[in-house]
């Protein structure tokens, strides 16, 4: 209750829009904002779910299912209704995909009859299963290829003719990083061992990106969270390029001598080179399952938090570092249930000072060659030059 009142400062933001102007359209679904003030309401006042809904602009039996199917043991809560929601969405989506494998059953035991992998391409083996077998139920090509790229399917990405192309259909070399170290350093979600899973050690990370501005290049904010204890870390960066990620990060973990043992990341673009990091710390990369946010749990929770602030489409183009940081530490320092109300920040400091990061051995340049500490050879040239006149 005391938190929720806290937190007026965030509400006052969206009451002019929510409470001066209610929508004129009927919606089925609440946005962040609704939620916060539906949360503010029911737990600082009285007023009935009627009233409710009448403030917020919606129907009764609206308000009522969205309590309903989006309160926790303890009650209502904003944070806990989005991720209840974008779990939910994910899964069901997954679901349907399952459905529609088991519709086209026959089709997918003929196609992996009938593929070859050497000459016979998808879409022409497509159009043989259709002439051979006019009767049986053949999705489109566009649905074969979401399969395959889904990895469940009998045919994966890497079973197609030509497997790495660029947009626009051009082939794309993969470099030799991509294709040596990737492969030793990044592993499944469900290989990770039980002390990660249990938060048994220190010097576990999960890592993402919160999405700024979607058109046009934008700044974005990577979040970096340790598992034990819940502390995390901004850093405000250009792009989604990956090489470039990679660079804020590590300068991150030589900034802060962070220990850093594993890191487990999603399944987006941006992280595709993140095995790079892992190779330079002979680290794991655990890669989590796709509709499978809650594997990354601790890391959504900070980005639930760190969105009170910044609301989505925020334009980070805008927020200063000093901004970004004043926000990293409210998170950080507030008072945690699970650590007896000791802070992330607490708990971090008296982790890091049991388990301090050993950088023996660690190069400290993460791109580009050596510098070899070769002695000068300016007085060897200086002799050859000299020879090189008498003659």
């Amino acid at each position: 209750m005391e938190s929720i009142m806290g937190e007026v400062f965030f509400i006052k933001k969206v009451t002019q829009r929510v409470f001066g102007d209610c929508h004129e359209e009927m919606q089925k679904k609440l946005s962040w904002n609704e939620r916060t003030v539906l949360e503010y309401l029911l737990w600082a006042t009285n007023y009935s779910i009627t009233k409710i809904a009448k403030i917020l602009g919606y129907s009764r039996t609206t308000i009522n299912n969205e309590i309903k199917n989006n309160s926790t043991f303890w009650g209502y809560f904003a944070l806990d209704a989005i991720e209840k929601t974008i779990t939910r969405e994910k899964w069901k989506n997954h679901f349907k995909f399952l459905n529609n494998l088991n519709k086209y059953k026959e089709f997918s035991s003929l196609f992996k009859k009938e593929y070859d992998g050497k000459l016979w391409t998808v879409k022409l083996t497509i159009e043989k299963i259709k002439n051979l077998y006019p009767n049986i139920d053949v999705p489109s090509f566009k649905t074969v290829y979401n399969w395959i790229k889904s990895g469940y399917w009998i045919l994966n990405w890497k079973g197609l003719l030509r497997k790495v192309y660029k947009k626009g259909g051009k082939r794309e070399k993969q470099s030799a990083a991509r294709r040596l170290v990737g492969a030793r350093y990044v592993r499944p979600f469900w290989s990770r061992p039980a002390n990660i899973n249990e938060r048994k050690e220190f010097g576990h990370w999960e890592i993402d990106l919160i999405i700024g501005k979607s058109k046009g290049t934008h700044c974005h904010l990577l979040s970096f969270t340790e598992r034990v204890s819940r502390y995390g870390f901004l850093v405000k960066i250009p792009n989604k390029n990956p090489w470039n990620l990679n660079l804020y990060l590590w300068n991150l973990i030589w900034k802060h001598k962070l220990n850093v043992k594993s890191i487990t990341q999603d399944n987006g673009l941006e992280f595709s080179t993140l095995f790079f990091i892992g190779y330079k710390l002979k680290i794991f990369i655990y890669k989590a399952d796709p509709y499978a946010s809650f594997q990354r749990g601790l890391n959504e929770n900070f980005n639930g938090l760190v969105r009170r602030f910044f609301k989505k489409k925020t334009n980070f183009d805008d927020i200063t570092e000093e901004e970004i940081l004043k926000v990293q530490n409210e998170i950080n320092n507030r008072p945690r249930e699970i650590f007896g109300y000791l802070s992330a920040l607490e708990m971090y400091e008296k982790l890091n000072a049991e388990n301090p990061w050993n950088s023996t051995g660690i190069d400290k340049l993460l791109y580009g060659k050596q510098k070899r500490n070769w002695e000068s050879n300016k007085n060897r040239n200086l002799f050859f030059k000299k020879i090189g006149k008498l003659k």
